[in-house]
């Protein structure tokens, strides 16, 4: 329920705009975490006088469910104090994605443990849990809304995904082979109804994650003994080898060049290890993991300064408050967008400015102008996919504007009944606005670290039982 829920909301937010607390999908991706949450409260609470119960899978589920609960709360006042914003990558949204990462990794540990069936249908599905919720930080990539450069795309999700992949396997019961890939099997069907769902909905709908080839490596890597070098080249290899291909074929994929793939690899194989390092136990370095630790985060401190920080520069379908209505009619033939505007007979839209098309942080604009009718505009686009195209006006003193999504590289009309409003203003990052950004950030690295902790005592205290593997 929650998966489809994320999506669904994810969905909502491109087609429609912003939603309420209490949306559909909303109460979909709320119903499915808070019969976790109940769970979850329900066996600490029977194993209250227990500490290592405290300190292990339950504890880490309980905190990542506090984390889960507190960062509506704190999503809402942050839009409140900083403006509207739709993107993923934001502190707050990070935060609640770490807090289902934890909750769901204490819940799969939790559940393989106690019913030994790692392998079957309990353990595929606590370990797709956990590969859906790392592979939620590339939401935005898989539905063809990215707000930032696709440089960071297969990097975040091969980092992400072997993380997923040591969890489900320290989560597996000694008798499963390939839990990696049979959790993979499961999260793929999973993501194939959401598609199903949202297509049969009218929604628009994300790629299927092809996450089989990179997770069956991990499992063939860990059962061989692979030292760490190894794993993360061939793991990335082969995630790079099966996604490139599949984004340039299906429809809605967010494709890196060919310079920021290459640039992305790097990146790819830097966080894979430092993930093995980190997690697993059985990853074996000749040195200090300290010490590999540091290399890597400086080696992700250059490309980064090299080929700029992530900076979101596309949509943000927060919107903000309405001034009138209008009708937007984009006709699209290939690369060319010509956007119609008509004007609501009461209102006061203001003057026309410009077109404004954004994808993926590219960002091209056009000429708007008044037309007897209202407004038209055209812009060219230099990719195929999903663009939101903005018209812009100016209203006294006002920055107002409204948008649609166009998918270009194909022929078609699209129309969409919606609001002008006000535009919120890009100050960029304000001092008052950094402070708690990296408090939230701290607070989830935090987070991060105990995931890694306790998934490495798994792996330490299953291999001095039935050994490394």
């Amino acid at each position: 329920m929650a998966l489809f829920g994320v999506y669904w909301d994810d969905a909502w937010h491109t087609d429609r705009g912003r939603d309420d607390l209490f949306s559909p999908p909303h109460l979909s991706l709320y119903a499915g975490v808070a019969v976790v949450v109940a769970v979850v409260i329900w066996w600490a609470w029977q194993r209250r006088g227990d500490r290592a119960v405290a300190s292990g899978p339950v504890g880490l589920a309980v905190t990542g469910a506090m984390f889960t609960l507190a960062s509506a709360p704190v999503d809402e006042w942050w839009h409140g104090a900083f403006g509207r914003d739709a993107v993923l990558w934001s502190p707050p949204h990070l935060a609640a994605v770490v807090g289902t990462i934890a909750l769901g990794t204490g819940v799969a540990l939790i559940a393989t443990a106690r019913s030994g069936v790692g392998d079957t249908l309990v353990g595929g599905a606590a370990g797709a849990a956990v590969i859906g919720g790392w592979q939620v930080l590339v939401l935005e990539y898989d539905t063809d809304v990215a707000q930032f450069s696709p440089l960071w795309y297969l990097p975040v999700m091969a980092t992400g995904l072997a993380a997923a992949a040591i969890t489900v396997q320290a989560a597996g019961s000694h008798r499963a082979r390939w839990p990696a890939t049979w959790a993979g099997v499961v999260f793929t069907l999973a993501m194939a109804g959401v598609y199903v769902g949202l297509d049969s909905a009218g929604f628009s709908t994300p790629i299927v994650p092809v996450v089989l080839p990179a997770l069956a490596i991990a499992d063939l890597g860990r059962r061989l003994q692979w030292v760490m070098p190894l794993r993360a080249a061939v793991f990335v290899a082969a995630l790079f080898a099966t996604y490139w291909p599949y984004l340039g074929a299906v429809p809605g994929g967010v494709q890196p060049t060919l310079g920021d793939a290459a640039s992305g690899a790097l990146l790819a194989v830097v966080g894979v290890a430092a993930v093995l390092v980190v997690m697993d136990p059985s990853a074996r370095i000749r040195t200090s993991r300290a010490a590999v630790t540091v290399l890597m985060a400086l080696t992700v401190v250059v490309t980064t300064s090299t080929v700029g920080p992530p900076h979101a520069e596309a949509h943000d379908p927060g919107q903000g408050d309405e001034v009138t209505e209008v009708t937007l009619i984009a006709e699209v033939t290939d690369r060319v967008v010509i956007v119609e505007v008509v004007l609501a007979g009461d209102g006061d839209a203001g003057e026309p400015v410009r077109v404004v098309a954004r994808r993926a942080g590219r960002t091209l604009t056009g000429p708007l102008a008044a037309t007897p009718n209202g407004w038209s505009g055209r812009v060219d686009v230099d990719r195929d996919g999903r663009w939101f195209v903005y018209v812009e006006a100016q209203r006294g003193q006002q920055d107002v504007e409204a948008w649609i999504p166009v998918t270009a590289g194909s022929t078609g009309t699209a129309s969409k009944e919606t609001a002008m409003y006000v535009a919120d203003a890009d100050d960029g990052v304000t001092t008052a606005q950094a402070i708690p950004g990296l408090m939230l950030l701290a607070l989830a690295s935090g987070l991060l670290g105990r995931i890694a902790a306790v998934v490495r005592t798994t792996l330490i205290a299953r291999a001095a039982v039935v050994g490394p593997y």
